[in-house]
């Protein structure tokens, strides 16, 4: 027997041995809501992008069950998307050391949750580390996408979706039809909550990187950073594109961000392109930067998410094949490379991709 027959073969034994011995019934129904409080766990244990595009169904469930406490499982990195948030009752990050995980599993247990749903959606199948904080919990109900071995866990199963045709925010949403939410009549869009003071400070950093004072019509916000090396344009062509920008936009407030690990080229750029730096060594003041910006320019990565919440217009430099990852539902212009790294994108294309932002940001439709 090959390996991956082997591998097939244990995990379809892993998957039906999590469903035997969680609590609840093999297949159930959704329960009538509206009877008592119930207590419910997301878990979504990726990254900051996929928390951000999370946002919309915590909002949809909390909507149209109030009798429904929703608590979520993140990662650390990702948590601070969801601060604020009056659609979530309590967050759990997702420890990294088995002593730490273990403690989680005993607070799971201890919390009595009703149900679970398990919010990661981009695999073909469960592995591990969902099905068994899903065997902790002991919710009687399961909710989780189909296809694969996931019947043979969760006993709620929704649509599976295509990913290559599908939008993430669309392929999440029949997470919440368990709970009674209209999936095709409902906003999903996400949503990221500010306090005053996040506000009030990003836009100090907007007034002192302006030449005109408050007077900003345009506010641009380009973020040179991405999730992975592939996905990091070089400084030289980001140059090249805020050149480009500030021949066409010679009035508007440029700000170039980054994370805090690329500090040097983001000073590096800015210095270079006649523009500001500001730094954002924390997550919240990135999502603040994009709150008050009127453009955003970015690599795919989370801040595309960030401005779909505030339905910025935004150029994307993102692979082509990936357009489940562009704004949701936003003004939104791909610029598109191809190959195996970003190195194959060149700057009259992303150029002219920024004139097209440039002409119908106002009135473009999604594509």
């Amino acid at each position: 027997m090959r390996f991956s027959e082997v591998e097939k073969a244990w995990r379809c034994g892993w998957m039906r041995s999590i469903g035997i011995l969680s609590a609840g019934d093999r297949s159930a129904e959704p329960p009538v809501w509206p009877e008592r409080h119930w207590s419910a766990l997301y878990m979504r244990t990726q990254g900051i992008g996929d928390a951000i595009l999370a946002t919309g169904i915590f909002r949809a469930i909390a909507q149209a069950q109030p009798t429904v406490s929703l608590d979520v499982l993140t990662t650390a990195i990702a948590a601070p998307v969801l601060e604020g948030n009056p659609y979530i009752r309590r967050v759990y990050h997702l420890p990294k050391s088995i002593a730490g995980i273990a403690g989680l599993v005993r607070t799971i247990r201890q919390s009595r949750y009703d149900v679970v749903i398990d919010g990661k959606i981009t695999r073909g199948a469960s592995f591990i580390r969902s099905p068994a904080f899903t065997l902790a919990s002991r919710a009687p109900y399961r909710i989780g996408v189909g296809g694969g071995n996931h019947h043979l866990v969760f006993n709620l199963c929704v649509d599976r979706y295509d990913r290559t045709t599908t939008h993430m925010v669309d392929g999440s949403a029949p997470l919440a039809a368990p709970f009674g939410v209209d999936v095709a009549n409902t906003d999903f869009r996400p949503e990221i909550f500010l306090t005053r003071g996040e506000i009030e400070s990003a836009n100090r950093e907007w007034c002192a990187a302006s030449s005109h004072g408050e007077n900003q019509d345009e506010r641009w916000l380009l973020n040179i950073s991405a999730g992975a090396r592939l996905r990091r344009w070089p400084n030289e062509r980001w140059i090249g594109l805020i050149t480009h920008l500030r021949q066409r936009r010679p009035y508007s407030t440029i700000v170039v961000v980054g994370s805090a690990s690329e500090l040097a080229s983001v000073m590096e750029v800015a210095h270079a392109s006649g523009v500001a730096a500001v730094r954002t060594d924390r997550l919240r003041s990135a999502l603040a930067m994009v709150g008050t910006s009127t453009h955003v320019i970015t690599a795919d990565t989370s801040i595309t998410h960030a401005a779909s919440a505030f339905c910025v217009p935004t150029l994307v430099l993102i692979q082509r094949g990936l357009s489940q990852w562009l704004p949701w539902h936003t003004p939104h212009v791909a610029a598109y490379w191809n190959g195996a790294t970003i190195e194959s994108l060149s700057v009259p294309v992303a150029s002219e991709a920024l004139d097209e932002l440039l002409v119908s940001a106002g009135s473009l439709a999604m594509r």
